[in-house]
């Protein structure tokens, strides 16, 4: 195309098109023979002219003969596909669409532009050609043409052309990226698609007027198909709004009462009228405001009651929406349902509230009732989903508004009629067998339930076991028996027989009947005393007609004795009947009762075996104290001890002698206000010499474990201080006063060097006392105990000897009484509704305790608001008040049998713990049903970053109050920690990382030994564990067995495995704590042997020792809170393992997205 001439490029366009419009010559040279049109099309596509005569377009954009002659040879050129793929590669089709709004007055140009652009749709992927037609150029191109078709093209041509660039706009609406917004080309296409029913003038569309010619009701319906396509777009929902779509939609959503609607013809406008309906289903979720602000629930409504209606209206059923409603409404009825499902299911309270008030369940039902009927007639699948739409909507008014439903035990005949013609279809009835419903209730069990329900409400005699009481008529109902002899004709059925259609227990039989009677899983004894009625029920009914007929015939004959002795034979098979069922349903609970004797005898010798093994527990013990000390010098030695205390208790001694300070620095203990009680020791010339410290059994325990050990000299008790006075103070040791601790083979002891790495004046958790410190107070005889506890400071409590302060700041666990209110009196003569009653909700929310709410609530008790009652001002009473209880965030909300309901994680989040009562209606015959009422407990788990674990007098408090703010008791006995501690670890940037110090564990705490469980819960929320380890190894007490570092590790991850194996997957760090003792190096090198390779020493260990799965530690970490080694350290890593646990947590959210983007792709590609 770069020759100069003019007339040479027209004739070079001339020649490609005449390959397909070739001519064959008048006269042929001998010799020769012609060319086929096929070859040299098939040349032109090897020779890539079209790709050439696209790139020429740019060459004659000014000179429209030229250009027009090069569009019509690429008119040709492209109904070949392997033509277009070479076009496409030139980007024909965004050039092209650029002259689509050239000068032309001959009209050729927008013609032969969009014929190639609808060839280049067909022959090549559609994506890409949408994607070359979605810049804002092309837009605006599209845009201007289709305008000025519409406005001044008048012939049925130019309508046709405009009607093929709506199609190509509505594809590239399609694609997101597209700027149909941005171009205004949305705007002006909702207008024009929605000016001839809102009748609001537009700028936009002035002079413009639809001429209901063909061309113009297809281009309603592809406007109305373009309305589908931007709903999919959220970025237009608002331009939907704006352009009233809403209400141009809703226009068509009323009753065909003319053959011609304005101007269209009958089928034309049901074909407009189902797309709307259509297109409507997919707009409203969307306009919900706009959907209530228009009444569309009104219109629909009364919609559906004119399809169901008897008026003459015979659809024609020709177009694509309206298949299956030739000469009924079935179509207008489907995709009404559709619109009403759509947004139904989107849960709101507004709409399905103002659905429920203007009658949609019994409008639904009669529409239920409607599709049943004709599915009798004619099995369709249109009317399969008008059923199952309309159950869906049932199941969702009905769910949350329980005084809106209809009456229940019509619904339950409906959906029972429906299950059974269902199991017409045998893969039903293997769906019914496997249903699950709550707590894993079977479908036999549901339907047992409802058959004793129904013959409760009609007043069937059963004993207080279910069994038959009446054996003549066994499932006779008080109507029934109370019914007067009514002589019938022949050819009316009795009332027997008519009691069938009115109750549902005729269902039930057939349901079962289908189901089967044998091998119905899930069914208690009880069930299998109903079940036995059931399976008769045929048999009873056979004799119900028969007392019938006899006393018929009683009333109006008197029979021969033959036939007399016939009806007492047929009662008398009737009665048998009943007995047999009688005795099978005795059988059956004597079985039940039998079996039930047998768990408890079971379970009593499992009581009785675990009594007698502790018996022989305790039998052991004392034969092993007769046998291992001298029990009679020492109960001999103890009472000596106890006349002496008394005696030297006197008053007059007490007031001569001198009284020191109670006060001792550093034990951070509260003094109580109470009497001085003198104590002195036991005098040498009792027993021949001094007490030593082995003569007493002294060993260094917990105040909570039993006798406090025998302290020379004299002691001044004031609450729970103590002070020395006398020699005793300043005295050192008896030399044969040392501790009976025994040194173990290959276990390094370092007891020595805890008094000397204990600073004057303070002490720390699992720290041994100074040798100077004092010892602890002799155990006071009976009276003297008395008159110490009695001394003792409000809130305090004695334990084990010595006298501690009571805790009372902290409580996990909490039970409570909720009960939802009572609904409101109904009002009989007006068929008023009383109020529901008031709900009990639980709400999480921060700063508050579980204590707070003891004090605050003492009763303990939550009762929700009474609904109002019905009146003649207000027919429908006022919901009653709802009570909140505020809760602390980590709380499970637990029934009274230990089963967990609900939790409370995040601010804000609630819990419905009662729910009110219904008021009065037609259905509880205008009495207020009681609201639900249950006794729940709360239990509260600590969230935390890190939680510190450990064995007592590891030194989890001294290593909490060196990380962090916090400042927990710390003592040099276990179990200084008695409730769990919270501290927050500062760093410089402000970071903040939360630290939980958890009481000490036991050996058997995961079986709750001890304060097992409750200690224990609390781990499950820490985010990681810190396990805190003494280097010196553990000991609880005497009679507890030494466990080295190595051995309390794999106690403690054989404990946390034991509770809850999930608690292993939790990252971990170790801690070993006491770094500053003398010992502590070398038991740390041997300890980080035993870590690296445990398989080489796991044979020195008992097997019960031994956990199945181990802890994997990130980081291993000496420490000494004493002197301060590896604090810092320890922060910086514990800072580590959490921000690369948020990063890893990050990076699985990151890719989750990702994934859902992806996948969201795809779909919209595949759409």
């Amino acid at each position: 195309m770069r020759v100069p001439s003019s007339q040479v490029r027209v004739q070079i366009c001339k020649c490609v098109v005449s390959f397909y419009n070739m001519e064959l010559p008048r006269k042929l040279l001998s010799g020769y023979q012609p060319t086929s049109a096929n070859y040299k099309i098939q040349m032109a596509e090897l020779g890539g002219l079209a790709e050439t005569l696209v790139l020429s377009l740019a060459l004659v954009e000014n000179q429209l003969t030229e250009k027009l002659w090069v569009l019509k040879a690429l008119q040709h050129l492209s109904t070949s596909g392997i033509n277009c793929r070479l076009m496409m590669k030139a980007q024909a089709a965004s050039r092209i669409c650029l002259y689509l709004n050239g000068v032309d007055p001959s009209g050729q140009l927008v013609f032969r532009s969009s014929e190639i652009l609808w060839n280049l749709l067909e022959n090549t992927s559609k994506e890409e050609v949408v994607n070359q037609l979605s810049s804002l150029e092309c837009v605006h191109a599209l845009k201007e043409v289709f305008v000025d078709l519409l406005m001044h093209g008048f012939r049925h041509y130019d309508r046709q052309l405009r009607n093929d660039l709506l199609v190509i706009a509505t594809l590239v609406a399609e694609n997101p990226a597209a700027p149909m917004i941005e171009s205004g080309f949305t705007k002006l296409l909702l207008v024009i698609a929605t000016f001839t029913e809102v009748k609001i003038p537009n700028p936009l569309v002035k002079g413009l007027k639809l001429t209901y010619s063909y061309e113009d009701f297809e281009l309603k319906k592809l406007l109305f198909n373009l309305i589908r396509v931007l709903s999919k777009d959220p970025c237009a929902v608002q331009l939907l709004s704006d352009n009233d779509v809403m209400p141009a939609l809703l226009y068509y959503v009323r009753p065909n009462q003319k053959p011609g609607f304005h101007d269209w013809s009958p089928a034309h406008y049901e074909e407009l009228q189902l797309h709307a309906i259509a297109v409507l289903a997919s707009v409203a979720p969307l306009l919900v405001n706009k959907y209530l602000s228009c009444q569309a629930n009104t219109l629909l409504l009364v919609f559906l009651e004119w399809c169901i209606g008897q008026d003459a209206f015979f659809g024609q059923g020709n177009s694509f929406h309206g298949t299956g409603g030739r000469g009924n409404k079935l179509s207008q009825m489907r995709y009404s349902l559709r619109v009403l499902r759509s947004v139904v299911s989107l849960y709101d309270d507004a709409v399905n509230i103002n659905l429920c008030d203007q009658g949609a369940i019994s409008q639904l039902l009669d529409i239920l009732k409607y599709a049943a009927e004709k599915s009798k007639e004619k099995e369709d699948a249109i009317l399969l989903e008008i059923q199952a739409d309309t159950l869906f909507i049932l199941s969702v008014l009905c769910e949350n508004d329980l005084h809106r439903k209809l009456e229940q035990k019509n619904l339950c005949n409906i959906i029972l009629g429906i299950l059974v013609e269902f199991c017409d279809n045998p893969k039903t009835t293997s769906h019914i067998s496997t249903w699950r419903g709550e707590k894993d209730q079977t479908a036999a069990n549901l339907l047992i339930q409802l058959w004793r329900q129904e013959e409760l409400e009609l007043g069937v005699k059963r004993d207080q076991y279910g069994r038959i009481v009446d054996m003549k008529r066994p499932i006779a109902s008080n109507f029934q028996k109370q019914q007067e002899i009514i002589l019938m004709p022949a050819n009316c059925p009795s009332f027997a027989i008519m009691e069938i259609s009115e109750n549902i227990r005729a269902k039930l039989y057939s349901l079962l009947c289908k189901l089967g009677f044998g091998n119905l899983p899930g069914l208690s004894a009880k069930d299998f005393v109903t079940l036995a009625i059931i399976q008769h029920y045929i048999d009873f009914k056979v004799g119900e007609v028969w007392s019938e007929l006899c006393a018929e015939l009683k009333e109006e004959f008197r029979p021969v004795a033959s036939d007399e002795e016939a009806l007492k034979v047929i009662s008398k098979i009737s009665e048998d009947t009943g007995r047999m069922v009688a005795a099978v349903q005795t059988e059956v609970l004597e079985h039940q009762h039998q079996q039930e004797i047998q768990e408890e005898e079971e379970t009593y010798a499992k009581i009785k075996a675990i009594h007698k093994q502790k018996e022989m527990v305790n039998k052991s013990w004392k034969n092993f104290l007769t046998r291992t000390s001298n029990y009679e010098a020492l109960k001999k030695a103890k009472r000596l001890q106890e006349k002496s205390i008394e005696a030297s208790g006197s008053k007059s001694k007490t007031q001569n002698r001198t009284v020191h300070s109670t006060d001792i620095k550093g034990l951070n203990t509260t003094i109580g206000s109470g009497r001085l009680v003198t104590v002195e020791s036991t005098p040498p010339q009792l027993i021949g010499r001094p007490l030593t410290v082995r003569d007493l059994g002294l060993k260094n325990s917990s105040v909570c474990e039993g006798q406090a050990p025998v302290a020379r000299g004299r002691a001044h008790w004031q609450g729970d201080q103590r002070a020395l006075t006398g020699p005793a103070a300043r005295a050192k040791p008896a030399p044969d006063a040392v501790s009976d601790r025994t040194q173990l083979p290959g276990r390094t002891r370092c007891s020595a060097d805890r008094g000397a790495r204990q600073k004057p004046g303070s002490s720390g958790g699992g720290a041994s006392p100074s040798p100077q410190a004092p010892l602890p107070p002799p155990r006071l005889p009976q009276a003297s105990r008395r008159r110490a506890r009695s001394a003792a400071a409000p809130g305090m409590v004695r334990c084990g000897g010595a006298v501690l302060r009571k805790y009372g700041s902290f409580i996990d666990d909490l039970r409570l009484y909720v009960r939802g209110g009572t609904g409101g009196m109904g009002y009989p003569r007006l068929g008023g509704e009383g109020g529901r009653g008031g709900d009990v909700w639980f709400v999480a929310q921060e700063k508050i305790t579980l204590k707070s709410i003891r004090e605050r609530y003492p009763q303990k008790r939550f009762v929700a608001g009474t609904g109002a009652n019905s009146s003649v001002k207000a027919l429908k009473g006022e919901k009653g008040k709802d009570t909140e209880v505020h809760v602390p965030l980590g709380i499970s909300v637990l029934c009274d049998d230990g089963k967990q309901i609900g939790e409370l994680n995040a601010v804000g989040e609630r819990f419905l713990a009662a729910r009110g009562g219904l008021g009065g209606s037609l259905a509880t015959n205008f009495v207020p049903c009681k609201g639900q009422r249950r006794v729940v407990r709360l239990d509260l788990k600590l969230i935390a970053d890190v939680g510190l674990v450990g064995f007592p007098n590891a030194g989890k408090s001294s290593l909490l109050s060196k990380i962090s703010h916090a400042k927990p008791e710390i003592a040099n006995y276990p179990f200084t920690t008695i409730q769990p501690q919270l501290g927050k670890i500062m760093y410089t940037d402000y970071k903040q990382i939360s630290v939980a110090d958890l009481p000490g564990l036991i050996e058997g705490a995961h079986a709750n030994k001890g304060m097992g469980h409750k200690f224990l819960k609390h781990v499950e929320r820490t985010r990681q564990l810190l396990l805190v380890v003494d280097i010196s190894g553990f000991q609880l007490s005497l009679k507890a067995q030494f466990r080295t570092a190595f051995e309390t590790i794999l106690l403690l991850t054989k404990e946390l495995e034991l509770y809850k194996e999930e608690l292993l997957t939790k990252p971990a760090l170790l801690a070993i704590n006491k770094m500053d003792l003398s010992c502590a190096k070398d038991n740390l090198n041997e300890l980080m042997k035993q870590l690296q390779n445990p398989q080489d020493f796991l044979h020195l260990i008992e097997k019960e020792m031994i956990p199945a799965n181990t802890l994997e530690f990130k980081d291993i970490i000496p420490v000494s809170t004493y002197t301060g080694e590896g604090i810092e350290e320890l922060k910086a890593r514990i800072r580590k393992s959490i921000d690369e646990e948020a990063e890893q947590e990050n990076e699985e959210y990151r890719k989750e997205k990702l994934l859902l983007l992806q996948a969201s792709e795809e779909q919209m590609s595949r759409s």
